[in-house]
This record gives C-alpha cells, sequence and structure tokens, in this order.
C-alpha cells in the first residue's frame, strides 16, 4: 500500500473516531408544576366617608371611626358635615351620613341583610342608623341590600339630664349574603 492511500485510510480512521465522540451541546430537563385552588364564598363590608358627611378615620376599612370631638349643646362649633338639633328642654343630637360598602365573591347572591348593635348597652344615649334605634341585640338595617355602597345616617341623641362627659361605644356590624 502506498504512503498516500495509507494516509488516506489513517485520516479517515481519525475522522471517523472525533465523529463518534459526542459533541458538547446544551442539555436540557422538563418538568411540570402543578396549580390547584379552593375558591370560598366571601362578603366584603368596608365604611367610607360619604360626600355630605363627616370624615371618617379608617375609611375605607371595616374598622372605621367617626369622631364628634367636644360637642356641646348649645353654642360651640359642630364639626363639618354633621347636623346639631336641639329638641326643646330635652335632649339634643349630632348626626351625619357614612357609606357601608357591601361586595360579595364567588357566590351566586343577589342581596345581603345588614345588621348592627351596640357594642356596650347604653341606658343614657339614643343611638340610632336611620329609623333604626340600635341596643345590643342586632337590629336588621335591610333584609335585600343591593351590592354596592348604601348610605346610611348615624344619630347620637343625648339627653340635657346627662352629665357632660365622653360617650364612647361600638356599632358592630354583620353583612350576610342572601
Amino acid at each position: 500500500m502506498s504512503t498516500r492511500q495509507k494516509l488516506l485510510i489513517a485520516t479517515l480512521i481519525v475522522t471517523a473516531i472525533f465523529g463518534i465522540v459526542p459533541s458538547a451541546s446544551a442539555t436540557s430537563a422538563t418538568g411540570t408544576v402543578a396549580v390547584t385552588a379552593t375558591t370560598v364564598a366571601s362578603v366584603s363590608l368596608t365604611f367610607v366617608t360619604d360626600g355630605a358627611g363627616i370624615t371618617l378615620s379608617g375609611t375605607g376599612t371595616s374598622a372605621a371611626t367617626i369622631a364628634f370631638g367636644s360637642v356641646q349643646a348649645y353654642g360651640g362649633a359642630v364639626p363639618a358635615n354633621v347636623t346639631k338639633a336641639v329638641n326643646g328642654t330635652t335632649n339634643w343630637s349630632l348626626s351625619t351620613p357614612f357609606d357601608v360598602v357591601v361586595e360579595v365573591a364567588n357566590q351566586t347572591s343577589s342581596n345581603y341583610t345588614l345588621t348592627a348593635a351596640l357594642q356596650t348597652a347604653d341606658a343614657t344615649n339614643t343611638w340610632a342608623l336611620g329609623a333604626t334605634n340600635l341596643s345590643t341585640t342586632a337590629a336588621t338595617l335591610t333584609s335585600t341590600g343591593a351590592y354596592g355602597s348604601t348610605a346610611y345616617t348615624f344619630k347620637l341623641t343625648i339627653p340635657f339630664s346627662a352629665a357632660a362627659g365622653a360617650i364612647s361605644n361600638t356599632i358592630n356590624f354583620t353583612a350576610t349574603a342572601n
């Protein structure tokens, strides 16, 4: 065999050997992520400052505050968007609207029931939402409330016979999808 043929065979052998060696290419792997969730029906209840009412502390939350400050039956300053009324020689009141926002998610419900109750009994003052006087027993404000924002007027009536001092209580609301 000639040198040229030997050289050709050697070149073919070397080419075959390097052709069999795996190339250095990128490797890959695959995988999956399973996603599961269970939705639960829910109702949201928040309080918002009404455009015609006193500014609520905590507006847009489920724990707001109406703070009238220092007020008096005769004279004195009345907070903005609060109505003061003197009823003869019997009592006086402060009233203001605020908005109750009820929303529903992940359930079929065309309306809701809204109740309210005082957290602590008050044998002196009268607490009312609209025409409904409040006590520690839940009172129904609406049994077919439309979802969204509804204005309620809060009224605190203070008898002239009450001693001067701080007045404080909490109104507990419950919205239940129908």
